[in-house]
């Protein structure tokens, strides 16, 4: 299952069918795309917040010399946050720092690596300037990011490689038998449940 593409129009048409509501008068295509999308959005940030590696992505930076910061959007596509210990030179992790602590050091010049780094909303920078020194050490700072995620087309493939298309399935499947004006108590439930079951798959996901 892991290695098929589902879109989430089948996701969607699914449950539906099960619901015995094929001709989707309950909710149209458009209307439980956007509930798929919240139940895609709980899940990532419940991910991200748990710290799950499901979420977690790799990046490379090739820095160059008198340049102390780098365009986010340029080098991590998608960026959301840095995961613990996610930035370094050669396994050697960086330290995080304020952007204002770093602005109080100014532009000093470093001919060993950066030993620190710091995040503004649009790039991640180098405490110290690297030299042509510095950088031929090494020029690749290595990153481990969260992504921000992307809302789903119809015919956009589930996330996480089908991994919690169970509990997302099971949230639309009671999704799909609710009144359109559901009472609050039942959308409560219904994250909850939502949540129990992703957090137990990802829990089975993490290293012992």
């Amino acid at each position: 299952m892991a290695d098929n593409i589902i879109p989430a129009q089948q996701v969607i048409d699914n449950s539906m069918a099960r619901a015995m509501d094929i001709h989707k008068t309950q909710w149209t295509d458009d209307q439980a795309l956007i509930f798929l999308n919240r139940a895609y959005d709980y899940v990532h940030q419940l991910l991200i917040r748990i710290k799950s590696a499901i979420v977690i992505v790799p990046g490379d930076i090739t820095i160059s010399s008198s340049t102390p910061e780098y365009l986010l959007s340029d080098n991590l596509p998608n960026f959301w946050a840095m995961a613990d210990d996610g930035v370094s030179f050669s396994g050697s992790p960086l330290t995080p720092i304020m952007v204002d602590d770093a602005r109080r050091e100014g532009n000093v010049e470093t001919d060993t690596l950066p030993e620190c780094y710091y995040l503004t909303d649009s790039y991640i920078g180098l405490s110290k300037t690297p030299s042509s020194d510095s950088v031929a050490l090494n020029n690749t700072l290595t990153c481990r990011y969260y992504e921000a995620n992307i809302p789903l087309l119809l015919d956009s493939a589930m996330p996480y490689k089908n991994l919690m298309n169970e509990p997302m399935t099971a949230f639309m499947d009671h999704l799909a038998i609710m009144k359109i004006k559901g009472q609050t108590a039942e959308f409560t439930e219904l994250y909850n449940s939502l949540e129990s079951s992703s957090l137990e798959i990802a829990n089975r996901r993490l290293p012992k």
